[in-house]
């Protein structure tokens, strides 16, 4: 039971992140804080880890718990942190 669960889940998140451009920025954004610390180091200032630390716990995986500025900024620091440049 839990197997199908956990299967339902993945294909949840699955159609997720295909249909959603935020879907696609969080897992990004919570891949860059889980596994790519290289990254966030080499491409992202103190102030700007900070800052999207802030704004992925504000979030809390949510769009809406965050203004179109803040929306804004969150997605420039992911992809600042993921290309290198903004």
């Amino acid at each position: 039971m839990a197997l199908a669960a956990k299967a339902a889940s993945a294909l949840s998140a699955r159609a997720a992140l295909k249909s959603s451009p935020w879907a696609r920025m969080w897992f990004a954004a919570v891949w860059l804080t889980r596994q790519g610390h290289e990254r966030l180091q080499a491409n992202l200032t103190a102030a700007e880890r900070r800052q999207l630390w802030e704004l992925i716990r504000k979030s809390g995986g949510r769009r809406s718990k965050l203004s179109t500025r803040e929306r804004a900024h969150f997605r420039d620091l992911v992809r600042k942190a993921i290309r290198g440049h903004p």
